[in-house]
């Protein structure tokens, strides 16, 4: 029994054992599938990767890298500067000042072009590396190795593979050519680029020589004998074939310019066509023929030339000697045929002789060879400009814009040619012809920009003639009010222009500039706020232009100087919120400009707050009070309005008070504030019909009901007496002997209510006189 016993325990143990060896060798089947399955997942999506990353890389490889304009300006540069090196290191002692300036300015044009190139190709190569890296990395990966030795893996997806490898071959050789080229082209610009540094250091030492010779004794006495010097055995044509060339590239660098000089140029000439035709259409050439329209003509060709050529200089202040001659003859052209219309032929005798001499020094500026015969001529010319001069302030053409100011560039003018003499006889010939070219140069400048003013004046001009024709008719309007300012402003700039010219033509704008330029952005600090002087200037510049704008709109878009009876249009209300914009705009930009941090603003305004509440309530009311005078429109401009013991028409709503026009011709300034918060009565709010009152005593009283149809058939046949409100006659004394009538009727516009009452007055009494009924 207990043998029986045992022996099924070992049979159950046996059963237990085999179930639980049965199960290990099931778990072990199962984890050894899913190793498979996951194995050959993981192969598939790594071939996927693989695809996908080639496939990039051979898209981009394909696009190639842009490095076109590089391979085509690239050789132009290295041309440039083996020019600029050849002309400094063969041709230095014919160089002037501004040709060295221009060198300088080019060379730094390149370098900047250059610098953006080997970012651009520093960015390419790291790309290129990148993918090549990424190439690389397959052949490690301990992934593409299982792939190949997977022979069952391998047979099922061949086709894949083999696909894979030829994208592999292609981006292993198109990176290689891509980084072979970057590689060069990064070589070549950045060798490119050290010899340009070498070649600017080279200018800045013979910026600093020419400097010093300028003041130094080039040539001898002008009565001694002249020794033999470098520039005479010059080449000159290879001096005026690298000259070519480089002014050639400066073309093509700044062709954006003519463009731009197109661009102004159509715009001038568009406008002061365009008001010139209105005008004519619009029967106003009784206004445009007056002596204020001088110098602009109905087909302004020449004044457009002018105007463009006037401010080209200011596109470029460092360009080559030949481009500043050419644009500086085209301004003379211009100024030839605006000034043969304009002025008188004994002046104009005189700008005839100032264009001689200017070609004169604008062809000697380029001789490279001073001869003996050469330096007498100068000296020559220089003495007949000094005569010229003299008979010029004798003579001045008082018409001009800016006449001080032209007496005052005469004499400098004098003055310089004075020097150039002095220089040319004590051998400095170099000093000589930078005198003389900036004296005529500043002689034509000042008055080409004279003429400029008188353009612009012009213009103005005829655009508020233009704006000022209603119905074809023209209304009165001051133009001297603004013209004085106008002047002032454009004098202003004309004095600014006309020294930034003058210190470009003596080879100190470059100095001037910079010391300019530290003092305007110099930092101060007061307390913890930190500010320039430029910043300051900014701001006042900002503030004055925008209350400039907002005081003077109006005139250039129609307003005028209305009498009580004029019409009034009542859009030009709308100019009032234009101001409001310019004003604030202004403000908010100046407050931008100032450079101030938002917090220092803010204690500004938070000062403000306190002024308002200290004594600026009153300003600050009427202020606010224009405001909601814009924008709610109790009354606009042309409106009749009484207000207290006062009546008249509207016509300005300011910012911080109105004006209001009385029928005796007195102009009314009213604050803003008493509009809004005084009994305002607007006669013409919804229309300008207004009902009027006429008192007539007559007699004999048997003839009443033919005196009423006599004065109605009066008021019928009257034209600005409304007929859609019939007249209304009523008796307000009667008795034996006469009666008396009030005639009660409306009239189409309040400001004719004299003219039409004695219209009416006239009219009935002729109509009862001739019915033999008597006016008492």
């Amino acid at each position: 029994m207990i043998k029986l016993k045992y022996i099924l325990a070992l049979l159950a143990l046996f059963f237990v054992l085999h179930a639980e060896a049965q199960n290990r060798q099931d778990s072990v089947q199962i984890t050894e599938s899913d190793q498979a399955a996951t194995s050959t997942d993981t192969l598939l999506k790594k071939v996927e990767r693989m695809h996908t990353s080639l496939n990039r890389i051979n898209n981009v490889s394909e696009r190639g890298f842009d490095t076109r304009d590089i391979e085509k300006n690239l050789p132009q540069i290295q041309e440039n500067l083996a020019i600029i090196q050849e002309n400094l290191s063969q041709y230095s002692s014919v160089q002037n000042a501004r040709n060295l300036q221009l060198y300088s300015v080019l060379v730094s044009d390149m370098q900047a072009q250059m610098n953006d190139w080997r970012t651009a190709l520093f960015a390419y190569n790291r790309q290129v590396i990148s993918m090549n890296e990424q190439i690389r990395s397959f052949v490690d990966d301990s992934m593409i190795q299982h792939i190949r030795k997977d022979t069952l893996f391998f047979h099922l997806y061949q086709s894949e593979l083999s696909d894979i490898k030829s994208k592999w071959e292609k981006a292993i050789r198109s990176t290689a050519s891509d980084l072979d080229k970057i590689t060069k082209l990064q070589a070549s610009v950045s060798n490119t680029y050290f010899a340009s540094i070498e070649l600017k250091n080279t200018i800045r030492r013979q910026i600093k020589k020419s400097q010093t010779e300028t003041f130094g004794q080039e040539y001898p006495f002008i009565w001694e004998k002249e020794q033999a010097n470098a520039a005479a055995s010059v080449d000159q044509a290879k001096v005026y074939e690298g000259q070519r060339k480089i002014v050639r590239y400066y073309f093509q660098r700044n062709g954006s310019d003519w463009w731009w000089f197109l661009i102004i140029g159509l715009m001038f000439f568009g406008w002061v066509a365009n008001n010139f035709r209105a005008v004519k259409k619009a029967g106003g050439l009784s206004i445009a023929e007056q002596p204020e329209l001088t110098y602009v003509s109905a087909f302004p060709l020449a004044a457009a030339s002018v105007v463009v050529f006037n401010i080209a200089p200011f596109f470029d202040l460092n360009p080559p000697s030949v481009y500043v001659n050419m644009m500086q003859f085209l301004l003379l052209i211009g100024l030839s045929f605006v000034l043969w219309r304009s002025w008188q032929r004994k002046f104009f005798w005189y700008w005839l002789a100032i264009v001689a001499f200017y070609l004169f020094f604008a062809f000697s500026n380029v001789v490279t060879h001073i001869s003996p015969a050469y330096r007498w001529l100068l000296l020559a010319v220089n003495a007949g400009c000094v005569v010229f001069g003299l008979s010029l302030l004798r003579l001045l053409r008082t018409e001009l814009a800016m006449k001080g100011f032209t007496k005052t560039v005469t004499g400098i003018f004098i003055v310089l040619n004075i020097a150039a003499i002095v220089a040319n006889i004590a051998g400095r010939v170099s000093m000589a012809k930078v005198m003389s070219i900036a004296g005529i140069f500043g002689l034509s400048q000042v008055i080409g920009l004279s003429v400029f003013i008188h353009l612009i004046d012009e213009a103005f001009y005829l655009q508020m003639v233009k704006s000022r024709l209603k119905d074809g008719k023209n209304i009165r309007f001051n133009y001297g009010k603004i013209q004085d300012r106008l002047n002032k402003i454009l004098s202003f700039v004309a004095v600014i222009a006309w020294v930034i010219i003058f210190a470009s033509n003596l080879n100190a704008y470059n100095q001037l500039y910079k010391k300019l330029y530290f003092f305007l952005n110099k930092p101060y600090e007061v307390g913890s706020v930190s500010f320039t002087a430029g910043h300051i200037l900014l701001f006042f510049v900002v503030l004055y232009i925008s209350n400039l704008l907002q005081q003077y709109l109006g005139y250039f878009l129609g307003e005028t100087e209305d009498d009580f009876g004029s019409e009034t249009n009542k859009k030009n209300s709308r100019l009032a919120i234009v101001k409001l914009v310019l004003l604030l705009g202004g403000f908010l930009l100046a407050m931008t400009a100032s450079g101030l941090p938002v917090d220092k603003l803010t204690v500004v305004l938070g000062a403000v707050g306190v002024g308002v509440g200290l004594g600026l309530q009153n300003i600050v009311n009427n202020l606010v009070s224009g405001v909601i005078l814009i924008f709610e429109k109790p009354l606009q401009l042309g409106d009749y309005i009484e207000l207290g013991d006062k009546k008249g028409k509207v016509k300005t709503i300011g910012i911080r008070a109105s004006k209001m026009l009385t029928s005796e011709g007195a102009e009314v300034i009213v604050p803003n504030g008493d509009l809004i918060s005084n009994r305002l009565t607007n006669w013409t709010l919804s229309n300008e019909h207004i009902r009027t009152v006429l008192t007539y005593k007559l007699q004999p009283i048997a003839q009443l009901e033919e005196a009423k149809q006599c004065i109605l058939d009066v008021l019928a046949n009257t034209e600005r007496v409304m007929q859609q409100l019939p007249a209304e006659i009523l008796i307000t004394n009667i008795n034996d002997t006469s009666v008396e009538l009030s005639v009660r009727f409306w009239l189409t516009n309040l400001n004719q209510e004299h003219e039409v009452k004695s219209e009416v007055l006239v009219n009935v009494y002729n109509a009862l006189k001739s019915r033999g009924i008597n006016l008492l």
